[in-house]
């Protein structure tokens, strides 16, 4: 069972710890008056500012709400002016001069301290603690580490806690994507060449493996390395030598290395398309990073703080919106579709709502999300008919009449609602609908 406390920070700048009951105690009144279960230190904040109390909602998440009940309390989520709103996790709400910012307790606290001037892998779930802490003991070992994982859930950012916590702190840490890598520069990009090496080599250059001498060296994508560099990489791990192309002698360096890939390296590896004494060289210790839409809980810490960061916040509708997607881009997906809800919003909308969304309700994620097509409960009656018109196209290869049969309306009804919802695309080709404001049907 998850248990929350309130974090005060009081104007004198004592900082206080209140534990809350969750579903046993089911409000929490909150003010200067001495009757207040929960009383603010605060000259500047109303006798009775407002009412906290617990609504479980079924999913994850934080399932605590505040309400102003004073009608001239000035209460603020992050930076976001409000009169009732869901208080998340991990964002401050001000009440006059005081702070309260609302946290787990106990065990789901017990993050690994994250090092300073490296950028933070966020999470609050379960499968996200155990991950970080693999990661940094990991970290204390000499031994290389591969990193496995869909597109955009933070593979380098994770790589770079692992170089942060561990001996070779201080070294360098170095970044190569291998599948941004020319082919014919490959080599030479990770071993470096000398003078005269070949036409345009006017001079010595050293690669990134010397590059990352005492420090690490991170390759992504490291699935997309052609079989010969395969094999010179081995070499290195195997004795620590690098030759540079065009050097009659080799070099040494001493590098930690860590590897990443979003493609299947196991499967790979039976294909025959990369080399298995090299895996198991590289994945000494593999981990494994879970896609964002198995982490509800970091669907909603994310989308907050990137909210909050663009001085916004989001209605619980649309938390649930976002946590009912797929999110096949994971978090770099997630951050995207916050900054272009809240620039199509506009500079004065400061709370954005499920309608802020609506993108999202597109042909293609509609039919990579099998939750939605079966009709999630986050879903108005007016979105489960536009879900059910594009399924119905899709159904029936594009025809209108044939989608109308489908639907059992009129064709002349199913125009009508294509045209309320915006659906529009050339006939006899349903991969191509589309969804566009202000269009009209073919």
């Amino acid at each position: 069972m998850k248990t929350w406390q309130l974090r005060i920070e009081d104007p004198s700048g004592e900082t206080r710890i209140v534990p809350l009951q969750g579903e046993k105690q089911s409000s929490v009144t909150i003010g200067r008056h001495e009757d207040s279960q929960l009383l603010l230190r605060d000259p500047t904040a109303p006798m009775q500012a407002g009412l906290l109390w617990a609504s479980p909602r079924g999913e994850t998440g934080s399932p605590y709400w505040f309400r102003a009940q004073d009608a001239k309390l000035e209460a603020s989520i992050g930076d976001i002016p409000m009169r009732e709103s869901l208080l998340p996790e991990g964002v401050s709400l001000r009440i006059g001069e005081t702070k309260l910012v609302l946290e787990r307790t106990g065990a789901e606290l017990a993050l690994p301290d994250m090092p300073g001037g490296v950028k933070p892998w966020l999470t609050c779930s379960e499968t996200g603690r155990k991950l970080l802490w693999t990661a940094k003991k990991s970290a204390a070992t000499p031994l290389a580490i591969y990193l496995g994982g869909e597109t955009g859930t933070g593979k380098e950012v994770i790589a770079n806690l692992i170089h942060a916590w561990s001996e070779r702190a201080a070294g360098p840490f170095v970044p190569i994507n291998c599948g941004a890598l020319p082919l014919a520069l490959a080599e030479s990009e990770l071993f470096g060449h000398v003078k005269g090496a070949f036409t345009g080599a006017s001079h010595q250059r050293p690669g990134a493996l010397m590059q990352a001498h005492g420090g690490t060296l991170f390759l992504d994508e490291v699935a997309d390395l052609p079989l010969d560099i395969q094999v010179k990489l081995l070499r290195f791990l195997e004795d620590g030598e690098i030759r540079p192309v065009g050097a009659d002698r080799p070099s040494r360096a001493d590098v930690r290395l860590l590897c990443a890939t979003h493609k299947p390296l196991k499967q790979l590896v039976e294909e025959g398309k990369f080399r298995r004494d090299l895996y198991y060289r590289i994945a000494s210790v593999a981990i494994e990073i879970e896609c964002l839409r198995a982490r509800p809980d970091d669907i909603e810490l994310l989308a907050t703080r990137f909210s909050a960061a663009l001085h916004r916040t989001l209605s619980p509708r649309a938390l649930l919106r976002l946590q009912a997607h797929s999110w096949p881009g994971n978090v770099r997906e997630l951050r995207h579709a916050i900054e272009r809800a809240s620039g199509l919003a506009g500079p004065f909308v400061k709370v954005l709502s499920e309608e802020a969304f609506e993108f999202l309700l597109t042909p293609e994620n509609i039919q990579g999300t099998p939750e939605i097509e079966l009709g999630a409960a986050v879903l108005t009656l007016e979105e489960m008919e536009r879900v059910m018109l594009i399924k119905a196209l899709k159904l029936s290869r594009g025809n209108r009449a044939t989608a109308a049969k489908i639907l059992g309306v009129a064709r002349s009804t199913l125009f009508e609602m294509l045209k309320r919802h915006r659906i529009c695309g050339p006939k006899g080709d349903p991969t191509r609908l589309q969804f566009q404001p202000g269009a009209r049907v073919a």
